[in-house]
């Protein structure tokens, strides 16, 4: 397997790394959602088309492009709706010719979709409630997976729509969605192209997972070299040295199946997501959670970035049933 990235790959993950580092640092990092402004901005460079489908428009990157790009956001604890939004929503409505508008917003920045499960539809209009949906607040139109299956497109412009906001732990904004009779258009999206959304949007979340893991040891370990106690850097300490160890081990094991995941056959991926999904979760929140400890009691507050990131990590970690539905999946 050739894990080496191509020139243009390299090219991706430079741009949107400065891109980052020209608005996040230890002081700004994690401290509440992209803004729109930023968001729009990452359209117009590009990334957005490249991560949807041809037949929608895009310019149709695959897996390692998902996987660069997403790291870098997690790098930069970045809170944005990428992988619902651009991964899971873009892509069920790629097949749709009619709603070829909102691809188009979509790629640009311009549209916020948000992904909702549950109600039922009865002549075509949706009915039900959606609990906590990501980005459910602020979304122009939600696509809806109903509890029978089906995949729809709901407009927040229909009245019969009521949203509750919610406040996540990482302090981004979700909702619960309650749809009275609202009007719901049918995507036709075909089940491998879903179940390949899901894929993606599950590697994007490890991707997160994975760059967050190296911000949170880079800054223990920067911290650790600055603490003092009994006249000495804590970092001299064994058992502190110790410790940062198994954190940097933690991170390479994530880093190499995240590298499987990515870079594996399509008709493999499903699975070794999955698996990368298994560890990577619970792993990401034990490395937080060290990162926080060696801090002291500062760590758990906002004005460290370790503590807002625990906060992140803890989040992405429990998406779609985090490690937990994972091992599930895989023993079934």
């Amino acid at each position: 397997m050739n894990l080496a990235l191509s020139d243009e790959q390299a090219m991706v993950r430079d741009m949107v790394r400065r891109f980052l580092a020209d608005r996040y640092d230890a002081t700004t990092m994690a401290k509440g959602p992209m803004s729109s402004d930023d968001w729009r901005a990452l359209g117009e460079l590009g990334l957005f088309a490249l991560l949807m489908p041809e037949q929608a428009g895009g310019l149709g990157g695959g897996a390692v492009e998902v996987m660069i790009i997403s790291q870098e956001l997690g790098r930069a604890l970045a809170i944005t709706p990428l992988a619902e939004a651009i991964l899971l929503c873009g892509r069920a409505l790629a097949a749709d010719q009619a709603v070829g508008g909102w691809t188009d917003r979509l790629m640009q920045g311009d549209a916020l979709l948000a992904f909702a499960r549950g109600g039922e539809v009865v002549d075509g209009r949706l009915s039900g409630l959606a609990d906590i949906v990501r980005d459910g607040v602020n979304a122009d139109a939600f696509v809806v997976e109903t509890e029978a299956g089906a995949l729809l497109l709901v407009d927040v412009q229909d009245s019969r729509i009521r949203r509750i906001p919610v406040r996540l732990v990482d302090g981004s904004m979700a909702a619960n969605v309650r749809f009275d009779a609202a009007l719901a258009q049918p995507l036709t999206a075909p089940a491998s192209l879903w179940a390949e959304a899901h894929t993606l949007a599950g590697l994007s979340i490890i991707a997160e997972l994975v760059g967050a893991m190296s911000t949170l040891l880079d800054l223990t370990v920067d911290y650790v070299k600055q603490r003092h106690q009994f006249g000495k850097p804590i970092a001299s300490f064994q058992v502190v040295q110790h410790r940062c160890a198994r954190m940097y081990t933690w991170l390479e094991q994530s880093r190499s199946l995240l590298l499987k995941a990515a870079m594996v056959g399509e008709k493999e991926r499903t699975r070794a997501v999955t698996t990368a999904r298994a560890y990577i979760g619970d792993t990401a929140l034990k490395l937080a959670e060290e990162a926080v400890q060696l801090h002291g009691g500062m760590g758990v507050t906002n004005e460290l970035a370790v503590g807002r990131g625990l906060r992140r990590v803890l989040l992405l970690s429990r998406l779609h049933g985090g490690g937990i539905a994972a091992r599930s999946a895989l023993a079934a």
